[in-house]
């Protein structure tokens, strides 16, 4: 290794032990992009971190399990003075302010999300480290190029300026609710019909090829219309917005996924309603029923509640084929609509 990147890793807080350790373990990469993210020597235990920033030991140690990690033993140093300033401005400016759930359930929360997040990112610096180390051929040559090429201050700086505006879009679609009231709010699923045998017959690069296009045209559509997506999982996925945008979401990602050949038929359930939004996600009975009427939907279909037709009856477009007793399970029996786009009207003056 040269002494430009030992001197680096030294003052970024890597002890000449762990800089020894990476080099004869094969992971100097790793240990740079552990320094880049997050620089400083561990000077503190547990207890050190909790006095250190005004907050007792036991608040300390439930904040870092809502973070998601393991309980750190008394005497083990692993905290630096970043970690005590984030707890400092946790404990004295964020609990006990307007914010009505308790810090540790914020901490829980907010964390969850950003660990998704972080799962992400992971996979693509991977990607970038792997594809560096090939061209490389030489761990410290790879370690040098991996912190040159992330740039983290300017990655940093992205992601800050992308949340901000998704909170900015966020917060409209919440307040906007309280005007024009939580009854136009719509929720959709959209899955893949036959997924599970697809899943057996196909191998895990076709498999998530698939998936991957789906998802695509998923949030292309979702955004197209002014949504939101919720959530992914699997080969579903579920969005809310208005009546009028969450059915357009639905007609038109039926209409591109019939236009892809690689990906079987879309089958997707509706509903509209109030809705109990928690945690980035929403619950409630428009959305169990949004979801069991996926579950009883043909391929290819777009079943929709009554309280959606009941929204949108009037306007123009839309076609609607009432199902009368529609069993759906668990929930008895409902009538419901088979959705499609009504057909364009002739140009004027033509028969």
């Amino acid at each position: 290794m040269d002494d430009e990147l030992r001197t680096w890793l030294l003052g970024t807080g890597a002890t000449a032990e762990q800089i020894e350790q990476a080099e004869s373990g094969g992971w100097l990469a790793l240990l740079a992009l552990d320094r880049v993210l997050v620089p400083g020597s561990p000077r503190y235990d547990i207890e050190g971190l909790a006095d250190a920033a005004g907050a007792d030991v036991a608040t300390a140690r439930a904040l870092w399990r809502a973070l998601g990690f393991a309980d750190v033993p008394v005497g083990l140093e692993v905290f630096t003075d970043d970690d005590v300033e984030a707890l400092r401005l946790a404990v004295h400016r964020v609990d006990g302010s307007w914010v009505s759930q308790p810090l540790e359930h914020q901490v829980r929360v907010l964390s969850s999300a950003l660990a998704r997040l972080a799962a992400v990112e992971a996979e693509l610096i991977g990607e970038m480290v792997d594809a560096i180390a090939v061209r490389e051929r030489d761990a410290a040559a790879t370690a040098r190029v991996v912190v040159d090429e992330l740039d983290w201050p300017t990655f940093a700086r992205l992601l800050d300026h992308v949340h901000r505006v998704q909170l900015r879009a966020a917060l409209w679609r919440r307040l906007v609710r309280d005007v024009v009231g939580e009854g136009s709010l719509a929720v959709g699923f959209s899955d893949l019909a036959g997924y599970t045998d697809l899943s057996e017959r196909l191998d895990g690069d076709a498999l998530a090829a698939l998936l991957s296009r789906f998802e695509e045209l998923a949030y292309d559509t979702v955004a197209e219309h002014g949504a939101r997506v919720v959530k992914t999982i699997g080969d579903e996925v579920m969005y809310v917005g208005f009546a009028g945008q969450v059915v357009d979401v639905a007609l038109d990602l039926h209409l591109h996924v019939r236009a892809d050949p690689q990906l079987p038929a879309v089958r997707t359930g509706l509903a509209a309603g109030p809705l109990l939004a928690r945690d980035g996600d929403y619950f409630g009975p428009v959305v169990n029923l949004a979801s069991r009427l996926t579950e009883g939907a043909a391929p290819g279909v777009v079943l929709a509640a009554d309280t959606v037709h009941d929204l949108l009856a009037e306007q123009p477009g839309y076609a609607w084929r009432v199902r009368h007793a529609y069993p759906l399970r668990g929930m008895g029996t409902h009538d419901v609509y088979e959705l499609t786009r009504a057909p364009a009207p002739p140009p004027a003056g033509e028969a």
